[in-house]
């Protein structure tokens, strides 16, 4: 890490953990121009979660170099008790539409994901009964539906559908096995850069029809099983919780940093980023805050497509007079995870099948369609490291960025560094 930085920690409440680290983060930056708040996504791991800091932090000051003269930035980590979550082959639990041991991943999922002991230890002896028993699985998705968040508490965006708290187990079964036969079956676009291994784009899946009607087991008889719905389900509860936390360490314990900086006898512009449930942190601190804020990059977002539109639960950023420079939205359908928790959304909301999860689906991602139905929203495409932009103050700048970004994961490569220090620099 080549620039200053400092860490401040949030509790599941969405509190500081230790109010002193908010002095020390004001105290580190009152010799710069410019601070750039960074939060992660689903990894509970803080090794993991301070090193994608790292990494995209590095990249962004690479750069700024060259463009950032009589200026100078530093750095504060958000680091919150995120659950793994999702269906990105290289990085979540239930990633991959392999032919391999369902149950086996299943069970990787629930350990990874369900905080509660006596919930996790319910749903782990269920998971072997999950094929061939319909009560198993009606006592697994009551077990689960004890882990959602209730229907106010993430309220201002999209909450949970009503099929997935109080559906019929077969629908809700169901729904979930088509939306993972629908992200199976729609193509995926292949990144041009070939990016490190951390990075690397996911291989073109089979045909899910292949052996099917040969007399041997073809992928979609494996991937319609009720296993494979479970995990699906697991991901789409896990991702409602998430949402209701990312909320509160967004609204509380991020606005109580914002507002320190702010009342600090030392002026400096105050930048946002945010990954994954780490962009719903960063949109939530800024659409709540009074503190004037620089800019915002919302990288793979993990929230609805519609949250900066009118109505929206973040609208207030583009409404408020917080907002002094550019949002940027990076978004990609190569992003399976946002898109398919979407397509399960979706589903179980019984819209339409056709093109679930898309821009035109009431339950879509950010991450994955970037801002709908946001009139200060300008379309864009993410180009590589040396790109020029024209970012527009309190402009949402949509960046499609299927040629940079493989994955859900893929948000610290150069190309999406340069895009952010650019949005730094205006």
């Amino acid at each position: 890490m080549r620039l200053p930085c400092t860490a401040v920690e949030f509790t599941t409440s969405g509190d500081p953990a230790d109010p002193r680290q908010i002095a020390a983060a004001v105290t580190s930056i009152g010799a710069v121009t410019d601070v750039l708040l960074v939060s992660h996504g689903w990894n509970n791991d803080m090794p993991r979660a301070q090193r994608l800091i790292d990494e995209l932090s590095d990249n962004v000051d690479t750069s700024l170099s060259g463009r950032f003269a009589g200026r100078s930035l530093a750095v504060v980590g958000l680091l919150w008790p995120s659950k793994q979550w999702g269906s990105d082959e290289d990085d979540t639990a239930g990633g991959g539409l392999s032919a391999v041991d369902s149950t086996a991943e299943l069970k990787g999922a629930i350990r990874a994901a369900v905080e509660d002991p006596a919930a996790a230890e319910a749903l782990l002896k269920l998971a072997d009964s999950l094929n061939e028993s319909e009560s198993a699985q009606a006592e697994f998705l009551s077990v689960l539906r004890g882990q959602l968040p209730l229907p106010e508490a993430v309220a201002d965006d999209d909450a949970a559908p009503v099929t997935l708290r109080a559906g019929d187990t077969g629908a809700v079964f169901g729904a979930a096995g088509d939306a993972v036969v629908e992200a199976a079956v729609r193509p995926v676009t292949v990144p041009d850069n070939a990016g490190p291994p951390s990075a690397s784009p996911f291989d073109t899946l089979p045909d899910p029809l292949a052996g099917a009607g040969s007399g041997s087991t073809g992928l979609l008889d494996l991937i319609k099983k009720p296993v494979r719905a479970a995990t699906e389900l697991l991901n789409v509860t896990t991702f409602y919780r998430m949402k209701e936390r990312s909320g509160a360490v967004g609204s509380r314990g991020v606005v109580r940093l914002l507002e320190a900086i702010d009342a600090a006898p030392h002026d400096v512009r105050v930048h946002l980023a945010g990954h994954s449930f780490g962009a719903r942190v960063v949109a939530m601190a800024a659409a709540t805050t009074t503190t004037p804020i620089a800019s915002v990059s919302l990288l793979q977002g993990a929230f609805s497509h519609r949250g900066l539109a009118v109505g929206g639960g973040f609208h207030r950023l583009m409404s408020g007079p917080q907002l002094r420079g550019p949002v940027i939205v990076t978004h990609t359908h190569n992003d399976r995870a946002v898109r398919l928790a979407y397509a399960v959304a979706s589903r179980l909301a019984k819209q339409s099948s056709s093109g679930m999860g898309d821009a035109g689906d009431p339950y879509g991602g950010l991450g994955a369609n970037g801002a709908v139905g946001t009139a200060e929203a300008v379309a864009g495409t993410l180009g590589d490291r040396n790109a020029s932009y024209l970012f527009a103050a309190r402009k949402v700048h949509n960046l499609k960025a299927d040629k940079f970004v493989a994955n859900h994961s893929d948000v610290t490569n150069p190309a999406v560094a340069n895009a952010v220090a650019t949005a730094v620099a205006g």
